[in-house]
């Protein structure tokens, strides 16, 4: 028993390193597996209701295309206006920064030296714009690849339920368990999608509300970071409260704190556990770690796919231990 963990665990190290040496690789396989699965509910629910199986995914993949090309064309305009504008917000920033060491200094604070920094020099936020730029552009340029894995797929996996709807093919007991795999996947998925969707247009409501730039794009940073637990939240509100004191000044940037956090909480602990409920049996503890290794295995696009894979970890360990 005790070489069978060994063994297990051996697998496991094998696995985790190769993932990671083939990372690039390794992640646009598992987005296109992740959005083919959440897709695939669309096409079945359209061949129910008697739309051919041809035509039913022309539909669900132009329903993709649309989609993305409008999230892209949001984003694309939104990182142009960021670069363009910044000159504007690091004299702003300049500026507050100033105000913040006179004022510290009538109530017999001196910390002149220490802002002075090159830690606090608002020039190294360009290499921050730098790198978010370069990373949106990096998902995007992977998109063509994402999208004909995608399509193959959902071409397969249509092909497969149609066959075994009618008889055609046998279900095998591995199939069965990669569907009740699949199902728990894109039940999480599907739940987290809703509700960050929820939050995402309560944060654009007072995002407009207040006038700060670039509010579709914060938006749709909400709804990307609402896949990622535990640090998800911090990771959405600190672009737009820090453009916000960087416009308007704190008062502003403490609106934008204090609103995001509220949606959040009426989202968190209020609507999601309802949709919820005990179908995701992992504690506060193994989240957080199985964030910590997929984004070390991964990268940042671990982040997101952390709770998925840590679902289909332990379906696998529970499938080896029975058996």
């Amino acid at each position: 028993m005790k070489l069978h963990v060994l063994q297990i665990s051996a697998y496991i190290i094998i696995i985790a390193a190769a993932m990671k040496l083939a990372a690039p690789v390794v992640n646009i396989i598992l987005l296109a597996l992740l959005l083919a699965m959440s897709l695939m509910p669309v096409i079945l629910w359209l061949m129910k209701k008697g739309v051919p199986k041809a035509v039913s995914l022309l539909i669900t993949l132009f329903l993709l295309i649309f989609v993305t090309g409008l999230i892209a064309s949001v984003l694309s305009a939104a990182v142009i206006g960021i670069a363009q504008k910044y000159p504007v917000y690091e004299q702003q920033l300049q500026m507050l920064k100033t105000d913040v060491i006179q004022f510290l200094l009538k109530i017999g604070i001196d910390v002149s030296d220490m802002l002075s920094s090159q830690l606090y020099n608002p020039e190294n936020l360009m290499v921050i714009v730098a790198d978010f730029i370069a990373g949106i552009i990096s998902t995007f340029s992977n998109f063509i690849v994402v999208f004909l894995l995608i399509i193959f797929l959902l071409i397969d996996t249509a092909d497969l339920r149609y066959k075994i709807h009618w008889g055609e093919k046998k279900i095998s007991d591995g199939w069965e368990k990669f569907a009740e795999l699949a199902d728990e996947i894109r039940k999480y998925v599907s739940i987290s999608a809703f509700t960050g969707l929820i939050t995402a247009i309560g944060n654009l409501i007072l995002l407009l509300i207040m006038g700060i730039d670039f509010p579709f794009l914060w938006a749709f940073l909400s709804f990307l970071f609402s896949f990622i637990p535990s640090i998800g939240f911090a990771l959405s509100v600190i672009p737009p409260a820090f453009l916000a004191l960087a416009e308007s000044g704190m008062t502003e940037a403490m609106v934008i704190l204090v609103g995001f956090i509220i949606i959040n909480a009426v989202v968190e602990n209020i609507i999601k556990p309802k949709f919820m409920g005990e179908e995701l049996n992992l504690s506060l503890f193994v989240i957080f770690v199985s964030l910590i290794i997929w984004t070390w295995i991964l990268g940042s696009i671990g982040a997101i796919l952390a709770i998925p894979l840590t679902i289909s970890v332990m379906k696998v360990r529970g499938i080896i231990v029975s058996e």
